[in-house]
């Protein structure tokens, strides 16, 4: 019978994915020596995640951990202390996902049966195109034929993220015209694309309360299916709720926040309609699976945050498969045409679907090989 998890020590990959994104993992290892590997890819902070977690393991060496959820307790803060601290947040969520990942392999269960779900052969996704357009791709007519890309390659749902040129403070005097060339992208991608491809909008927390509706109303007429993160949900949630009570859109957000407790929060305040825990952030896998079954039962609706790689996609399309009713997850198109021969076996996704590899907790691992060309592994 499992009893629990002895975890051991880490060591880190970065693999340079652009001239602006490299995806980290962490390879944690417990005292039978069995590794499961997380993204801990955290911008600027990755370096003092993967610090932080050598430092919690060191703690935690010879504790017993029956489950992922008393890991906090043993570390020590309370939940309500995590906010905004996301090196700390980070750090537990990985942690936390690697020994519910072991757990299931343990157990011999997908990681979709682990968390309570029906295996499932596939999931939908939805393609994020922003990634692919970072850098100096920025005009209409490029968020255009990204867009015609996507749906060529089976995408039914696109999200862009088009407002460059707005910074708070805003008016509205003006915020229309500072937002235009954002408005002239999501144009651009809507008529690339055609009436029957749903068209999403991230705005990265470019508003507030009293320019939001302005634009929301412009994006309407778009039939854009979403407004993400007008304002930040962590920081001005009480904002978020008067904006939503003002659109006609759905509001979607959370990327950042951390605990079940947070997207309740959310939702009885009013200020989303669509909650988007991130793995690597919210506490995890578990975590995320959680927030996603009490956004359902509330009547609200779930999609995970995930402009990420491989792992992480790999790992959030479980957590989809395991909550019923679950919105489609999202997916960083047109980064590295490498990608799939990242993990082992090579990750699966078309048709707009992610398909599930066979085997116990996420079903893959890191491929060696491809790591030894492009990536680098390193110790703290």
């Amino acid at each position: 019978m499992f009893e629990g998890i002895y975890l051991d020590s880490a060591s880190f990959t970065s693999v340079p994915v652009t001239s602006r994104t490299e995806w980290t993992f962490a390879e944690i290892t417990d005292s039978e020596g069995v590794t499961e590997v997380v993204e801990i890819t955290s911008g600027e902070n990755t370096k003092q995640v993967a610090a932080l977690i050598v430092e919690l393991l060191t703690s935690l060496k010879g504790t017993q951990i029956p489950d992922e959820s008393q890991l906090s307790n043993l570390i020590g803060p309370e939940s309500s202390q995590f906010q905004g601290g996301q090196i700390l947040t980070t750090a537990l969520s990985a942690l936390r996902t690697a020994i519910r990942c072991l757990q299931a392999r343990y157990q011999a269960l997908s990681l979709t049966e682990a968390l309570g779900g029906t295996l499932r052969v596939s999931v939908q996704l939805y393609a994020n195109i922003n990634r692919s357009l970072l850098g100096d791709h920025r005009t209409a007519a490029n968020f255009a034929a990204a867009a015609e890309r996507a749906v060529a390659n089976g995408w039914s749902i696109i999200k862009c993220a088009p407002f460059d040129e707005v910074h708070p403070p805003s008016n509205t005097s003006d915020i229309m015209e500072v937002a235009r060339a954002g408005i002239e992208r999501v144009a651009a991608v809507r008529d690339a694309v055609g009436p029957n491809v749903q068209v999403l909008v991230d705005c990265h927390s470019r508003f507030e309360a009293h320019t939001a509706p302005m634009v929301a109303e412009k994006l309407s007429e778009l039939q854009v299916g979403w407004f993400e993160e007008p304002v930040s949900p962590t920081e001005n949630a009480k904002e978020l709720a008067q904006i939503a009570r003002q659109v006609s859109m759905p509001i979607a957000g959370g990327e950042s926040g951390y605990g079940k407790d947070f997207f309740d929060e959310l939702i009885q305040g009013g200020a989303v309609n669509v909650i988007m825990p991130d793995i690597k952030f919210c506490g995890g896998v578990v975590e995320a699976y959680k927030a996603g079954k009490s956004a359902i039962q509330a009547g609200r609706q779930i999609s995970l945050h995930n402009p990420s790689g491989p792992i992480s996609q790999l790992a959030c399309a479980h957590v989809t498969a395991a909550i019923s009713g679950s919105m489609p997850l999202e997916h960083a198109v047109g980064e590295a045409d490498w990608r799939a021969e990242l993990l082992s076996p090579p990750e699966r996704i078309y048709d707009g679907r992610l398909w599930f590899p066979e085997g116990d907790g996420i079903g893959a691992v890191l491929n060696q090989d491809l790591i030894s060309h492009k990536g680098t592994k390193w110790k703290v």
